[in-house]
């Protein structure tokens, strides 16, 4: 009978969860058809799941005037990405280190540090006048990734992981003569992989979805990211949508503006939504593994 119960709840669940999965499916499966329809089809009936006078003419219009600036912004958010991971792991990781090492005196002072910066903020102001009067990261390919480069959350993620290492592992290295420099290249990060393929997921996302970053400090165009170039030309459109344009030079501009708006979402969202289902499980596997402290 308890068999049986089990399989009756395990059945509920899968079905629980695969109609989620349809509902979270909806609206990219609106947003690729809607892009594939004529503007004056969505006008007339709104959005439906299979394209309405099924045409290309909203990605050729996109692409034929802005398609330099499409690719470079690809580029730059390619860039950010993995220049931002890479550095943001690497910072990460050492934090975590320093604040499970049981040699370290200061330890506790520095996780302190850390966890304080999740209680408060000093605002949006105070960070703007830091990083371009001070730091200098206004216009900058640093700026877009550099303010990112510590994430509390998952630093401590991490040092779970370094802590699930048993302690006697870096004393036999402490024996022989390691380092710390050494015995986190050495020792520390190859056996917490998992972990860092954990955190280096959740800053490749952070950095590819980041809108924030590019719109406070960046003001050249050579350095927009996908999205925010995305927002630009989204802007562009509007105004040529609004009839502003048209009056003043005369003529007349009837730019796709809804199938636009889901031309966009397709081309920001399509890189990750065909690695997401590959890498998925190691978001559960990480969090499961490192939300529990050894």
């Amino acid at each position: 009978m308890a068999i049986r119960e089990n399989k009756t709840l395990l059945v509920t669940f899968y079905v629980f969860i695969a109609l989620f999965s349809v509902i979270c499916l909806i609206p990219f499966v609106l947003a690729v058809s809607g892009s594939l329809s004529t503007e004056s089809q969505i006008a007339a009936n709104g959005y439906s799941f299979l394209p309405q006078g099924f045409t290309l003419d909203t990605y050729k219009f996109m692409f034929g005037a802005k398609s330099e600036e499409i690719f470079r912004g690809y580029l730059t958010s390619i860039t950010v990405t993995v220049l931002g991971t890479v550095s943001a792991v690497l910072v990460t990781s050492a934090y975590a280190y320093v604040i499970t090492a049981k040699g370290f005196r200061y330890r506790n002072i520095f996780a302190f540090f850390a966890y304080f910066t999740m209680l408060f903020s000093g605002g949006t102001l105070p960070w703007y006048i830091l990083t371009t009067k001070y730091y200098n990261l206004d216009d900058t390919l640093a700026g877009l990734f550099v303010p990112y480069l510590l994430n509390v959350f998952l630093m401590y993620l991490q040092a779970n992981y370094f802590k699930s290492i048993p302690h006697e592992v870096v004393e036999s290295a402490q024996m022989d003569g390691a380092g710390h420099f050494l015995i986190f290249f050495r020792i520390m990060l190859p056996l917490g992989q998992v972990g860092l393929v954990t955190i280096s997921l959740f800053y490749a996302l952070q950095f590819w979805n980041d809108f924030f970053l590019p719109l406070m400090l960046v003001t050249d165009e050579k350095l927009f990211t996908i999205q925010y170039m995305m927002y630009y030309m989204m802007a562009n459109i509007q105004f040529l949508a609004s009839g502003n344009a048209a009056r003043i030079s005369g003529a007349i501009i009837a730019p796709p503006l809804e199938t636009a708006k889901l031309a966009m979402t397709c081309l920001t969202v399509l890189p990750i939504a065909i690695l997401y289902p590959f890498l998925q499980r190691y978001f559960v596997r990480g969090i499961i593994v490192g939300s529990v402290k050894g």
